[in-house]
């Protein structure tokens, strides 16, 4: 098959697609011509600039000046960072309103007219200036940019010839005076610091200060020995206060204080005893104790031992009490002297307070006069700078590149702009272009099918020619009547006869009824519509109240799936707790839980109507007539029938006898 193009169907139509064109084209030419003229006018009417450059390079000096001697223009630093400022600064000074000013009364001395420029010429002579600084060396670059070709070239020359004069008679200016000043700062210095010395001098002899140092002072240094005294003083007396302490708790205690080094005495008599105590043991070990008590000699160096004991004993009191005085003698003589240091440093407080005042003062003295002279001798070293470096401080300003007047235009470009604006004039009409079309866009027209001729390689087994093309143009003729009743009906998901069995086996008892009742061909209202009432068990029939009513003659295995009849008849097949009828949406809703728990694929397009398809395309794919199925379904739309009809086999319909009737899902779930 083949597409027709639009000018075969008629002359009528050709004549509306002519008149389309001829309106396309008269809006496109419109606009088209409109904005291009437009656009040119402009673009030629603006009037030319021209631009002229200049190329400077300027040195700044490199020693500074007293900051009471320099000035914005000129500023004379030391190091890299101060250098980089001094070049910013002489930049600015380039574009300043007094270099403009100078530079216009040039102009206007050379025949230049500057009432162009507005109220305020030097004002448009500085917005009509560029000035760029080029990174990382001292070279700066101007631009100028005017209607005449000859302003721009002479605004930049005259700028550079009064800069020049300008930084010239700057530095001479500052210079001059910068050694003025330090001139008189340097013999100003002088005097003040003879003056100060002068008094420092007067004020040291005044007030016997013979050193600024406080070791060499007699008063101090008395002061400071005093002060050392009273500290050993202080110490030898808390010392001998502990000491007493000590001695006395001893002797409270009962304890020794007196050690046998200390006295000879005592140390001969510890001595003897302890050599009676070793021949007593050596004599226990030869002899039996009874023997002992009988032995002259052992009884008396018993009693000789006792004896020296004694005598011990009683040298040991008399020398803790003679420790015990000469610790309070000690302790008595330490307070004496530190009760007299006490009384000589009251007494000499006074004196060195006073004289550690004048001390102090004297110290500031001696400072305020070093300042001083280290001022004097800074004011003196920047003179004799300033009068050996003169020619090295002298900033320099070199012309690199000297303006030229142009010789053409530096912008706009007219041919440029000229080939934009004919490119917008032509976007712009084809925009409008497209614009009108989208208001005037006519009705869509079918589209026309045409058979392509049947090759003899297509023919069945057993058809002849003419079967085949009278089978060909019925075809076609479906196909148009399709094509009339617009686009094809897009039908629910149709179920496996493997998912329906998951389904139903899966399943509560509320699902597998619903699913029994639109596998048998009811639709969801008309399930949902059902109570027991209408159920004939016995005849296994169900009255289906619909337009018409009809009767449905379910299987006994979709019975089965039904439940057991209640004692109510009035019941409803699908009801929920409170037995009232089933909700569509509570029905869906469990069908979607059933879906998902028999691990369907795609389960969020498992729903009722899905499973009625199910049956319907069952009954459609085994080329049952539509009369026996609607009389099972109910009356079905021309569309669901257009739509199933392209289920249906080729060839003669089946008879109802010779179709299957039960859903297999069913049959299989019955049976379990």
């Amino acid at each position: 098959m083949r597409e027709i193009d639009p000018a075969e169907l008629g002359p009528a139509y050709g004549d509306e697609t002519r008149r389309a064109n001829r309106r396309r084209l008269r809006v496109f030419l419109g606009v088209f011509l409109v904005a291009a003229a437009v656009g040119l006018t402009w673009d030629f009417l603006r009037p030319a600039e021209y631009r002229a450059t200049a190329r400077l390079q300027i040195t700044p000096p490199s020693v500074s000046l007293p900051s009471s001697v320099t000035t914005p223009t000129l500023r004379l630093e030391t190091g890299p960072v101060d250098a980089k400022q001094a070049f910013l600064t002489e930049v600015q000074t380039l574009t300043s309103r007094p270099i403009i000013e100078r530079v216009a009364e040039q102009l206007r001395r050379a025949g230049h007219e500057l009432g162009r420029l507005g109220l305020d010429p030097i004002l448009g002579l500085q917005s009509a200036l560029t000035v760029n600084a080029v990174e990382g060396t001292q070279v700066v670059e101007l631009a100028a940019v005017g209607g005449e070709p000859e302003l721009p070239a002479a605004l930049l020359v005259g700028i550079s010839e009064v800069y020049r004069e300008h930084v010239a008679q700057t530095y001479l200016a500052v210079t001059r005076a910068a050694a003025a000043n330090t001139d008189d700062e340097v013999t100003k210095l002088e005097a003040a610091v003879a003056a100060k010395r002068k008094a420092v001098e007067d004020f040291r002899v005044r007030h016997s200060i013979v050193s600024p140092e406080r070791e060499e002072n007699s008063v101090l240094a008395e002061m400071q020995g005093l002060a050392a005294a009273q500290k050993d003083a202080n110490k030898r007396l808390t010392e001998a206060e502990g000491r007493v302490e000590s001695l006395r708790a001893a002797a409270a205690s009962g304890k020794g204080v007196v050690r046998a080094k200390d006295n000879p005495t005592l140390a001969a008599q510890e001595a003897r005893a302890s050599q009676i105590r070793e021949e007593l043991r050596e004599m226990s070990r030869r002899f039996t104790p009874d023997y002992l008590e009988m032995d002259p000699q052992a009884r008396a160096l018993r009693a000789r031992l006792a004896e020296l004991e004694e005598q011990i004993r009683s040298q040991r009191a008399v020398g803790a009490s003679s420790a015990l005085d000469e610790a309070e003698q000690e302790l008595a003589a330490a307070t004496e002297s530190a009760r007299r240091l006490q009384q000589q440093i009251a007494a000499s407080k006074q004196q060195v307070g006073a004289f550690a005042a004048r001390f102090s003062q004297y110290k500031s003295l001696q400072e305020e006069l070093a300042h001083l002279e280290k001022a004097a001798q800074e004011a003196m070293q920047r003179q004799a700078r300033l009068g050996a470096t003169e020619r090295s401080r002298m900033p320099s300003v070199q012309i690199l590149e000297q303006a030229v007047i142009p010789k053409e235009p530096w912008q706009p470009h007219y041919w440029r702009d000229a080939a934009l604006v004919l490119a917008g004039a032509l976007l712009l009409g084809l925009g409008a272009m497209w614009l009108v079309e989208l208001f005037n866009r006519p009705a869509p027209r079918p589209s026309v099918l045409v058979t392509q001729p049947v090759l003899a390689g297509t023919l069945l087994p057993g058809q002849s020619l003419p079967e085949l093309a009278q089978s060909a143009a019925d075809r076609q003729l479906a196909l148009d009547d399709r094509l009339r009743l617009g686009a094809p009906l897009m039908l629910p998901r149709e179920l496996t006869a493997d998912e329906a069995t998951a389904l139903l086996r899966g399943a509560d008892a509320d699902v597998r009824c619903a699913a029994a009742l639109l596998l048998s061909g009811l639709s969801i209202g008309e399930a949902l519509a059902l109570c027991w009432r209408d159920v004939d068990t016995e005849a296994a029939v169900l009255h289906v109240a619909g337009s018409p009513p009809r009767q449905v003659r379910p299987p006994s295995a979709a019975l089965r799936l039904l439940g057991e009849r209640p004692a109510d008849p009035d019941s409803p097949l699908l009801g929920n707790a409170d037995g009232a009828p089933m909700a569509a949406e509570a029905l869906a809703a469990k069908l979607l839980v059933a879906a998902h728990d028999a691990g369907i694929e795609q389960a969020h397009e498992v729903s009722p109507e899905a499973l009625r398809h199910t049956y319907l395309a069952f009954l459609a794919r085994q080329g049952a007539r539509f009369a026996d199925i609607t009389r099972v379904v109910g009356p079905l739309e021309a569309d669901l029938l257009s739509a199933y009809s392209q289920l249906a086999p080729p060839g003669a319909r089946l008879d109802g006898a010779s179709v299957q009737w039960v859903f297999p899902a069913l049959e299989a779930a019955g049976a379990a």
